[in-house]
């Protein structure tokens, strides 16, 4: 999507200064934004702007100043819809990633280029950059089955994510496939131990997360945010009202009782800012980027450059 040169250019917001390349960087956000806007419309599939990129638009009306990500979410019905329109229709490059269970990333590619042909229609932004959606499931209205529910999604949720650390440790290779076995009885799944089982327990975990899907729940979240809080939960019916409000030179659908969400989040007084770094994922990205260009006894072009604030 063309942008003007003025938007690309580095400019001072809420005190703080946003460098040149974090504008590219957020020009693209906005064109995978664009891509998922017109998937979501061509198929009637409704999402809403989360986490930072809520608070963004209700306070900034647009981008916080020193953030660098996007956090979009998708009620269970539509986000299983959307997965499978984008296996078919995101453009040539692009990528859907499976980055948790109930967490997908949209990327526009999946290594750093430095191609003109790259750098032209990514606004001369080099590194790989996504727009995270998370999915939004049903709540249980038992508490104790809520319980029962939050637990086991948890238990198979984190034996993914340690699946493939410490594979040098004796007590942990025991103790994972201890874990493995007792999944096995409380769910009834069977896990094939001679394929990938980090693949299956990141599908049993999905399973579990969207397990009231038809329940006629009274109450949404995603599910590792209610883990971590039980608070945070938002009834159905806010998600009858969606509006459209500003976002930089575009715009983008959030609640309209966005109120009760920003709370949960960051607290009864969200509306005023508190800065503080969020640029790892790029940080990181322009270490390898500099590293590049130091092998090849080369120093990093005036056009990549960006510093970072500890």
């Amino acid at each position: 999507m063309e942008r003007t040169i003025q938007y690309m250019e580095g400019e001072e917001r809420d005190g703080y200064y946003v460098q040149p390349m974090m504008k590219r960087v957020w020009a693209v956000q906005l064109d995978i934004l664009k891509m998922i806007d017109t998937i979501c419309s061509r198929h009637r599939l409704k999402y809403y702007a989360w986490y930072g990129t809520l608070l963004g638009a209700v306070r900034h009306h647009g981008f916080i100043p020193w953030d660098d990500d996007m956090d979009l979410a998708i009620v269970r019905e539509d986000y299983e819809k959307f997965k499978y329109y984008c296996e078919k229709e995101l453009p040539e490059g692009w990528s859907l990633l499976k980055v948790g269970p109930t967490l997908i990333r949209i990327i526009n590619t999946e290594t750093i280029r430095l191609d003109q042909e790259f750098l032209d229609r990514s606004h001369g932004c080099p590194f790989v950059i996504g727009v995270d959606i998370f999915c939004l499931d049903h709540i249980p209205k038992d508490k104790d089955e809520e319980i029962l529910w939050l637990n086991l999604f948890w238990a198979v949720a984190n034996l993914y994510v340690h699946w493939n650390l410490f594979q040098e440790d004796a007590e942990w290779q025991k103790n994972r496939w201890d874990q493995l076995t007792e999944i096995e009885t409380l769910t009834g799944y069977h896990f094939d131990r001679q394929s990938s089982v980090s693949d299956q327990l990141y599908a049993l975990a999905d399973k579990v997360a969207a397990m009231y899907w038809d329940a006629k729940s009274h109450e949404i979240a995603v599910i590792s945010s209610l883990r971590r809080n039980s608070a945070y939960r938002i009834p159905n019916s806010y998600f009858r009202r969606v509006i459209r409000v500003p976002f930089e030179d575009t715009t983008i659908p959030i609640l309209k009782d966005y109120d009760l969400l920003c709370r949960l989040s960051y607290g009864k007084d969200y509306m005023t800012p508190r800065k503080y770094s969020m640029h790892s994922n790029i940080q990181k990205q322009m270490g390898r980027l500099r590293k590049y260009f130091q092998d090849q006894g080369k120093e990093l072009p005036e056009c990549f450059h960006m510093t970072f604030e500890e």
